[in-house]
């Protein structure tokens, strides 16, 4: 700048251009010097800024006790937020899924707009001044921010991300902060911040998955039908004042073809200068999309011209979140860092079973639901393609779980050397937990829970012995948790047949976790109902001390639900819960572990093997223990807890508490004795309280 104000000077005084002027300002007489007001000053150091803390964890509700937990805290004024999908925070009634309909409100092509998301009042919650005006608490849970969304007439999902820049600390889904496209899209830079993971336990499988993607086929047809159609029949018209001197034909022919977007996929005919355009083309398409998304929320001048007004055509909602994850995915298989990390896995499944249901039209939605659909599975191998350059933008990366253990692999998977690690011990003293593991049943009859072994009648019913005589003698909640909802089914069926159900409900209700997740809270709500009613003396039924809670590992009851005092006064385990071995993908990483082991120290494929199962099975154990009044008891059945190795995997306070590692069968007296204990210590505690 001094040097450009100093070329403007001379050439005045002189008439004449210089196009380079080296002369130091000391040389120039001192009527010529600038003034002290034109020198440019020194650029002063920005200090530097205060960190953000993004704290993630697995569920909403999980992000609730957080919540609670602040409050308690001398922090609970600090500005915060919670980022949150639609369907906990979108305030329309309709039925809709609620992210496809804010989507099509916000959809520049429809252009139907959302009476609470627009320039009038999409700013009323979204500055912490306006919040102090409003009646919500500090710090508040998202159902708060919900019904002051109602109460103002204004969009809660959008007046949280609003809120973002300016907060101290942002609660979320821990998927917001691992998944690059989710962060793209909500604009979250980690950057020097601290990030605190709760729940961490699944952080290699969550890695993984946030990298991996599927890839129908019938959804990227309508992405190029989409493409074609606004080439042939919407773009045509505009090529022209593009290329006035008639080559026109050149802009088309850089749009993907059919065959050129499948060869695409194929990582083996993928050439990496040709990704580099498709990319640009994508990156353009998507970017256009959102410039005419935003000018969609804004309020038309009623003056300005009408022809003005109308849009340029762009890309619909769905074909936008394909390209996303379609550049991630050959980004990732194109880089020299990652390429090798990668499996390619093509399949066809029935139309019934897929996954990933896509917006379809009119034509397409017409199609057999028996047809089979090709699908591409593209495997993410290596969880430190996601988490390293997370570890390496970040201040700080806490990986926090009420059970990390075993901790083995948090280093070598994730790539990442972790300079502090904490193993507390358990808040509750031995006496308060009962730890057994239960190796035959009251028949003798060998308990282990291997494939072939669930499917015999002889298991079954000796299995079904020991459930009886847990429910026969633990009060209130029971859970239960399987393998698998296979494992489930197959043992259920066979105590109907044999007569165990029968007799486990005259003493227990009988639950099953569903397999649709959103039909959990009714289940929920009904369990907690019957542990209440035992609780008062209300059941109906005289004979009913509780309620048993048939779940899988890995499943929600497993791992995001609290179950404190009455609620759980017994786990039971069934198994040890290793993945299907014959999974494509689980054979794929045992096979990568074993090729990297040496050179990037992974563990052996079958030690990562075990890790993972027992890694589900320690969320589970401790369902029945959520504080340090609290009492339970744990029964792990299967032989193959007797063995040290397997031991081994177990977390440190269940070791300690591990009460009789003999193969003698006296269950039914060891619970008496420790119900009988516990129910003694809680009636004194009652009475020295009163």
């Amino acid at each position: 700048q001094y040097k450009t104000q100093f070329q403007e000077w001379i050439n005045q005084q002189c008439n004449t251009e210089f196009n380079d002027v080296d002369m130091e300002l000391e040389e120039l007489p001192e009527k010529n010097k600038i003034n002290d007001k034109d020198k440019v000053k020194a650029p002063v150091e920005e200090p530097k800024k205060v960190p953000k803390i993004y704290y993630g964890s697995r569920t909403h509700r999980q992000i609730s006790q957080v919540i609670k937990e602040l409050r308690r805290t001398a922090y609970s004024n600090a500005k915060m937020t919670i980022l949150s999908s639609r369907e906990f925070t979108c305030i329309q009634t309709s039925n809709r899924n609620k992210t496809e309909l804010c989507n099509d409100l916000l959809d520049p092509i429809k252009k139907q707009g959302c009476p609470f998301y627009n320039e009038s009042n999409k700013r009323v919650l979204s500055t912490y001044k306006s919040l102090d005006r409003s009646t919500i608490p500090q710090p508040w849970d998202i159902e708060e921010l919900v019904e002051v969304g109602k109460e103002y007439g204004c969009c809660p999902y959008f007046a949280a991300r609003n809120l973002l820049p300016e907060a101290d600390i942002i609660f979320c889904p821990y998927n917001y902060l691992i998944d690059p496209n989710i962060r793209k899209s909500m604009q979250i830079s980690l950057k020097d911040e601290i990030v605190i993971l709760d729940e961490a336990h699944n952080i290699e499988d969550i890695c993984r998955d946030s990298a991996s993607d599927t890839f129908r086929v019938d959804e990227l047809m309508e992405v190029i039908k989409e493409c074609e159609h606004l080439i042939t029949n919407v773009a045509k018209d505009k090529i022209p004042q593009y290329a006035p001197d008639g080559k026109s034909d050149q802009l088309t022919s850089k749009f993907w073809s059919s065959r050129e977007l499948l060869e695409l996929m194929s990582v083996n005919k993928l050439e990496r200068q040709n990704h580099y355009q498709y990319k640009k083309a994508a990156l353009e398409a998507i970017e256009k999309h959102n410039e005419a998304k935003e000018k969609s929320r804004e309020q038309p001048n009623p003056h300005a011209d009408p022809k003005k007004l109308v849009s340029d055509p762009t890309i619909s909602p769905n074909t936008v979140r394909v390209l996303e994850r379609l550049n991630l995915a050959i980004d990732m298989l194109t880089s020299d860092q990652f390429s090798s990390d990668f499996r390619a896995l093509i399949r066809e499944v029935p139309e019934r079973f897929c996954q990933k249901i896509i917006t379809r039209s009119p034509s397409a939605s017409q199609k057999p639901r028996n047809q089979r659909i090709r699908m591409l599975d593209l495997l993410c191998m290596n969880p430190a393609v996601v988490f390293s350059p997370l570890a390496n933008s970040a201040r700080s990366i806490i990986l926090a779980s009420g059970t990390l253990s075993p901790t083995s692999s948090f280093s070598s998977e994730l790539n990442t050397k972790f300079s502090h690690m904490l193993h507390a011990n358990h808040v509750i003293p031995k006496e308060q937990v009962l730890v057994k593991a239960i190796s035959q049943g009251p028949n003798n009859v060998a308990l282990r829970a291997t494939y072939a072994n669930v499917n015999t009648w002889r298991f079954q019913d000796e299995l079904g012995q020991v459930l009886l005589d847990v429910c026969q003698t633990v009060p209130f909640g029971v859970l239960c948790f399987f393998s698998s909802y296979t494992a489930m089914k197959t043992l259920t069926d066979r105590w109907w047949q044999n007569g165990v159900m029968t007799k486990l409900h005259q003493c227990k209700r009988i639950l099953e976790e569903p397999r649709v997740s959103k039909d959990l809270s009714e289940v929920m709500r009904e369990y907690r109902s019957i542990i209440r009613q035992c609780e008062e003396g209300t059941i109906e039924d005289s004979r009913i001390t509780g309620v048993i809670l048939f779940a899988v590992f890995r499943g929600k009851v497993a791992e995001g639900i609290d179950f404190s005092d009455n609620e759980a006064r017994c786990v039971i385990t069934i198994g040890i819960p290793y993945a299907v071995r014959n999974d494509p993908a689980v054979e794929l990483k045992l096979a990568y572990n074993d090729f990297h082991t040496k050179e990037r120290k992974l563990l052996r494929g079958t030690e990562w093997y075990a890790v993972q199962a027992f890694r589900a099975l320690n969320q589970a154990l401790g369902r029945c223990i959520r504080h340090k009044g609290d009492w339970g008891a744990i029964l792990l059945i299967d032989d193959r807890f007797l063995l040290p190795q397997n031991q081994s995997y177990l977390p440190n306070w269940v070791k300690s508490m591990w009460s009789n590692r003999s193969k003698d069968y006296n269950l039914r007296e060891n619970l008496k004795q420790f119900v009988s204990q516990r129910t003694k210590a809680d009636n004194e505690r009652k009475m020295l309280a009163d």
